[in-house]
């Protein structure tokens, strides 16, 4: 399977940060090589026939109109048990041969090959994305002319689609809206798509699309936005995560006059961490966040943990991301809290890994200072269960 990057949906990464990114669309012929690898006609087919499959993962629109659900699902039975709502593929291949465009949403979701297909877009932008894939039949229009309020990458995999594009309008509503075609006048782009061409649209731009000779499959991979207001309104949340800000007042009518000298105080104390943020760090672990969003987040929890039943003693570990935080030492023992759970440890060891960063490496036998490397180990697999600690890749 071809590992696609970042450069080469855009090119020089350079030029389009510059003049394409949330100015105007990008048009980009045939730079993607064996297109079929990420979205073929095949997989359609297999995915469709999966039990599993449901709206709204996918939907059918014909002739203009979404098809009711009913329409083209039913109930199974799973181990005794009835699931209601479960796509039909013959309904939906009675619908396809009839004209309908088959609509498969967020399916990163459904297929790990095309969320790390995605991925290279999210950790890029450091955003939240999610695949659509639309199946229109040869001579069909999909949709009207409208914009949607995400930047949007469409890869052509399969067959041939004529794509018109306007350029974004010069104050974005961000929310989805149509048009006809005398409000557009003429596109700035008109082009028919083939296998392997990529067209970037920033948010609001018009646009589109028609199914010529061929049928088609492409790709609407969704970048959504976080405007600057999202983006404050992340910060602000981890601010007020502080234990400061968790008292309960009565604000009611009949309210204390202390009460309004305690918000002021509250207000110029969440001021002051605000203009404390150093905007490096906090813009890095805001990327980081978006990265993680639904959709993106990938792991290898089931094979890490059973690497933990054969940790050696010589084998290096490294903190995860969880949020740790340590009690007073009473008696030679430290409450440790993590991921919500607290457990008390012997303080050698919450010294070793208190006094880890980012990054640093210790080995199973070091997490226990003083005492014999196998109990060391054993420490060291507990907290890596506990998830504090991970191999080291």
């Amino acid at each position: 399977m071809t590992t696609h990057t970042f450069a080469d949906l855009v090119g020089d990464e350079k030029v389009f940060f510059a003049e394409y990114f949330n100015k105007k669309p990008m048009l980009r012929k045939g730079v993607l090589k064996d297109p079929e690898s990420i979205l073929s006609l095949r997989r359609l087919d297999e995915l469709v026939n999966l039990e599993i499959i449901r709206p709204p993962y996918l939907r059918v629109n014909l002739q203009g109109a979404g098809v009711p659900d009913q329409g083209f699902t039913r109930t199974i039975t799973v181990q005794g048990t009835d699931v209601t709502g479960t796509v039909d593929p013959e309904k939906v291949y009675d619908l396809f041969r009839a004209g309908g465009t088959i609509v498969w949403s967020s399916l990163n979701h459904i297929d790990s090959s095309l969320r790390r297909f995605t991925q290279v877009i999210s950790d890029t932008f450091g955003v939240r994305t999610d695949c659509v894939a639309f199946l229109t039949p040869a001579g069909k229009r999909g949709f009207s002319p409208h914009h949607d309020p995400v930047d949007l990458f469409i890869v052509q995999t399969e067959g041939t689609k004529r794509w018109r594009l306007w350029n974004p309008p010069a104050v974005r509503k961000g929310e989805a809206a149509s048009y006809t075609a005398e409000q557009l006048g003429e596109p700035v782009i008109d082009v028919l798509l083939e296998p392997g061409d990529v067209l970037y649209l920033p948010y609001d731009t018009p646009h589109a699309a028609a199914a010529e000779e061929l049928a088609s499959v492409h790709l609407s991979i969704m970048v959504r936005p976080r405007m600057w207001k999202d983006l404050l309104r992340q910060t602000f949340d981890e601010i007020v995560g502080n234990p400061e800000f968790n008292e309960f007042p009565y604000i009611g009518e009949s309210r204390e006059a202390a009460v309004e000298d305690v918000f002021r105080q509250k207000v110029r104390s969440l001021v002051a961490k605000l203009e404390s943020v150093e905007p490096g760090p906090e813009l890095d672990r805001l990327a980081e966040l978006g990265r993680r969003s639904p959709g993106n987040s990938s792991g290898n929890t089931f094979r890490a943990t059973a690497e933990l039943d054969v940790l050696r003693p010589d084998m290096r570990l490294r903190l995860t991301q969880a949020a740790v935080e340590f009690g007073d030492n009473q008696d030679g023992r430290v409450q440790m809290t993590v991921n919500g759970h607290k457990v008390a440890i012997p303080a050698p060891v919450a010294e070793t890994l208190a006094g880890l960063s980012a990054g640093d490496q210790v080995t199973a036998a070091d997490v226990f200072p003083g005492v014999p490397a196998s109990r060391a180990t054993k420490t060291a697999q507990g907290l890596a269960r506990l998830g504090v600690l991970e191999v080291a890749a």
